[in-house]
Protein backbone atom coordinates (compact mmCIF):
# COMPACT_ATOMS: atom_id res chain seq x y z
CA UNK A 1 0.00 0.00 0.00
CA UNK A 2 1.26 3.50 -0.81
CA UNK A 3 2.11 5.79 2.05
CA UNK A 4 -0.09 8.83 2.48
CA UNK A 5 2.27 11.61 1.34
CA UNK A 6 1.75 14.96 -0.28
CA UNK A 7 1.91 15.35 -3.99
CA UNK A 8 3.88 18.17 -5.53
CA UNK A 9 0.64 20.01 -6.36
CA UNK A 10 -0.52 19.81 -2.72
CA UNK A 11 2.84 21.13 -1.47
CA UNK A 12 2.71 24.09 -3.89
CA UNK A 13 -0.89 24.90 -2.91
CA UNK A 14 -0.03 24.68 0.81
CA UNK A 15 3.01 26.95 0.32
CA UNK A 16 0.87 29.49 -1.57
CA UNK A 17 -1.70 29.50 1.23
CA UNK A 18 1.01 30.03 3.87
CA UNK A 19 2.51 32.84 1.76
CA UNK A 20 -0.91 34.54 1.44
CA UNK A 21 -1.51 34.31 5.20
CA UNK A 22 1.95 35.76 6.00
CA UNK A 23 1.50 38.57 3.45
CA UNK A 24 -1.96 39.46 4.81
CA UNK A 25 -0.70 39.46 8.39
CA UNK A 26 2.29 41.64 7.46
CA UNK A 27 0.06 44.09 5.63
CA UNK A 28 -2.33 44.29 8.58
CA UNK A 29 0.51 44.81 11.04
CA UNK A 30 1.99 47.54 8.81
CA UNK A 31 -1.36 49.32 8.68
CA UNK A 32 -1.79 49.07 12.43
CA UNK A 33 1.76 50.34 12.96
CA UNK A 34 1.21 53.31 10.61
CA UNK A 35 -2.12 54.16 12.29
CA UNK A 36 -0.42 53.98 15.67
CA UNK A 37 2.37 56.29 14.49
CA UNK A 38 -0.16 58.82 13.14
CA UNK A 39 -2.12 58.71 16.38
CA UNK A 40 1.14 59.02 18.31
CA UNK A 41 2.05 62.16 16.32
CA UNK A 42 -1.31 63.77 17.07
CA UNK A 43 -1.23 62.60 20.71
CA UNK A 44 2.25 64.08 21.19
CA UNK A 45 1.07 67.38 19.65
CA UNK A 46 -2.02 67.41 21.90
CA UNK A 47 0.18 66.78 24.94
CA UNK A 48 2.61 69.58 23.97
CA UNK A 49 -0.23 72.09 23.52
CA UNK A 50 -1.90 71.07 26.80
CA UNK A 51 1.42 71.27 28.66
CA UNK A 52 2.16 74.76 27.33
CA UNK A 53 -1.28 76.09 28.28
CA UNK A 54 -1.09 74.50 31.74
CA UNK A 55 2.32 76.08 32.34
CA UNK A 56 0.99 79.51 31.31
CA UNK A 57 -2.10 79.20 33.51
CA UNK A 58 0.21 78.49 36.45
CA UNK A 59 1.99 81.85 36.09
CA UNK A 60 0.82 85.19 37.44
CA UNK A 61 -0.50 87.52 34.75
CA UNK A 62 2.04 90.30 35.35
CA UNK A 63 5.53 90.17 36.88
CA UNK A 64 6.05 91.11 40.50
CA UNK A 65 9.73 91.90 39.98
CA UNK A 66 12.21 92.36 37.15
CA UNK A 67 13.20 88.66 37.03
CA UNK A 68 9.78 87.18 37.91
CA UNK A 69 8.12 84.84 35.42
CA UNK A 70 4.71 85.98 34.23
CA UNK A 71 2.29 85.29 31.40
CA UNK A 72 2.81 88.71 29.78
CA UNK A 73 6.63 88.50 29.88
CA UNK A 74 6.50 84.94 28.51
CA UNK A 75 4.06 85.35 25.60
CA UNK A 76 4.13 89.11 24.85
CA UNK A 77 7.53 90.46 25.91
CA UNK A 78 7.55 93.52 23.61
CA UNK A 79 5.91 95.29 20.68
CA UNK A 80 9.10 96.18 18.83
CA UNK A 81 9.35 94.92 15.23
CA UNK A 82 13.05 95.90 15.23
CA UNK A 83 13.75 93.29 17.93
CA UNK A 84 12.27 90.46 15.86
CA UNK A 85 13.91 87.09 15.39
CA UNK A 86 12.50 84.14 13.41
CA UNK A 87 11.49 82.52 16.72
CA UNK A 88 10.11 85.62 18.51
CA UNK A 89 8.42 88.56 16.81
CA UNK A 90 5.71 91.22 17.00
CA UNK A 91 3.39 91.32 13.98
CA UNK A 92 2.23 94.85 13.16
CA UNK A 93 -0.14 93.49 10.48
CA UNK A 94 -2.60 90.60 10.65
CA UNK A 95 -0.87 87.26 10.16
CA UNK A 96 -1.71 83.53 10.23
CA UNK A 97 -5.34 84.15 11.21
CA UNK A 98 -4.35 86.48 14.07
CA UNK A 99 -5.12 90.20 14.21
CA UNK A 100 -2.55 92.98 13.92
CA UNK A 101 -0.67 93.48 17.16
CA UNK A 102 -0.07 89.79 17.91
CA UNK A 103 3.21 88.50 19.34
CA UNK A 104 4.46 85.14 18.03
CA UNK A 105 6.88 82.76 19.72
CA UNK A 106 8.04 79.62 17.90
CA UNK A 107 10.13 76.82 19.37
CA UNK A 108 10.88 73.21 18.60
CA UNK A 109 9.38 70.40 20.66
CA UNK A 110 9.66 66.62 20.22
CA UNK A 111 6.10 66.71 18.81
CA UNK A 112 6.93 69.39 16.21
CA UNK A 113 7.21 73.19 16.01
CA UNK A 114 5.14 74.87 18.74
CA UNK A 115 3.76 78.35 18.02
CA UNK A 116 2.28 80.63 20.67
CA UNK A 117 0.37 83.65 19.36
CA UNK A 118 -0.64 86.20 22.02
CA UNK A 119 -3.00 89.13 21.49
CA UNK A 120 -3.94 91.70 24.14
CA UNK A 121 -7.73 91.93 24.49
CA UNK A 122 -10.13 94.54 25.80
CA UNK A 123 -13.69 93.92 26.86
CA UNK A 124 -16.34 95.75 24.87
CA UNK A 125 -20.13 95.73 24.94
CA UNK A 126 -19.96 93.26 22.04
CA UNK A 127 -17.41 90.96 23.70
CA UNK A 128 -13.63 90.73 23.47
CA UNK A 129 -11.73 92.85 20.92
CA UNK A 130 -8.00 92.97 20.15
CA UNK A 131 -6.09 96.01 21.33
CA UNK A 132 -5.21 98.22 18.37
CA UNK A 133 -1.63 97.52 17.22
CA UNK A 134 -0.80 101.25 17.19
CA UNK A 135 -1.68 101.44 20.89
CA UNK A 136 0.96 98.79 21.63
CA UNK A 137 3.79 100.84 20.11
CA UNK A 138 6.76 100.97 22.46
CA UNK A 139 5.42 98.35 24.87
CA UNK A 140 8.16 96.35 26.62
CA UNK A 141 7.17 94.00 29.45
CA UNK A 142 10.55 94.51 31.17
CA UNK A 143 10.12 98.26 31.55
CA UNK A 144 6.38 98.97 31.24
CA UNK A 145 4.78 100.78 34.14
CA UNK A 146 1.33 99.78 32.85
CA UNK A 147 -0.05 97.07 30.61
CA UNK A 148 -2.11 97.76 27.47
CA UNK A 149 -4.92 95.46 28.71
CA UNK A 150 -5.73 92.97 31.46
CA UNK A 151 -6.36 89.96 29.21
CA UNK A 152 -4.52 88.00 26.55
CA UNK A 153 -5.88 85.64 23.93
CA UNK A 154 -3.26 82.88 23.76
CA UNK A 155 -3.38 80.50 20.78
CA UNK A 156 -1.03 77.54 21.01
CA UNK A 157 -0.44 75.17 18.11
CA UNK A 158 1.86 72.31 17.20
CA UNK A 159 2.42 71.23 13.61
CA UNK A 160 3.13 67.49 13.63
CA UNK A 161 4.31 65.10 10.93
CA UNK A 162 4.66 61.32 10.89
CA UNK A 163 5.79 59.93 7.55
CA UNK A 164 3.50 61.38 4.91
CA UNK A 165 0.75 62.24 7.41
CA UNK A 166 0.67 65.66 9.04
CA UNK A 167 -1.65 67.91 10.95
CA UNK A 168 -1.89 70.84 13.33
CA UNK A 169 -3.30 70.82 16.85
CA UNK A 170 -4.46 74.26 18.00
CA UNK A 171 -6.03 75.39 21.26
CA UNK A 172 -6.90 78.92 22.42
CA UNK A 173 -7.64 80.37 25.81
CA UNK A 174 -8.11 83.78 27.35
CA UNK A 175 -5.81 84.45 30.27
CA UNK A 176 -6.95 87.42 32.32
CA UNK A 177 -5.52 89.21 35.31
CA UNK A 178 -7.33 88.63 38.57
CA UNK A 179 -9.27 91.60 39.92
CA UNK A 180 -6.79 91.78 42.80
CA UNK A 181 -3.75 91.32 40.53
CA UNK A 182 -0.94 93.73 39.77
CA UNK A 183 -2.11 94.77 36.31
CA UNK A 184 -2.75 98.47 35.91
CA UNK A 185 -4.37 99.46 32.66
CA UNK A 186 -3.31 102.24 30.35
CA UNK A 187 -6.11 104.75 29.83
CA UNK A 188 -7.74 104.23 26.43
CA UNK A 189 -6.69 106.64 23.72
CA UNK A 190 -9.30 108.75 22.00
CA UNK A 191 -10.33 107.50 18.58
CA UNK A 192 -10.55 110.32 16.03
Amino acid sequence: MASPGLTLVEVVVAAAIVLLVVTAASSTMGGVSAAGARAGGRDAAEAAVASELAALRGLPFAAQGPAAAAVVATVFPHADPAAATPQSFFAVAARDGCPAGTFFTVRDTPAGPLTVAATFLTSTSCGWAPVDAARLEGFDARTAAALPAAALLVRTSVAWRVGTRAGVVTRATIIADRPDGLCRLVAPTAVP
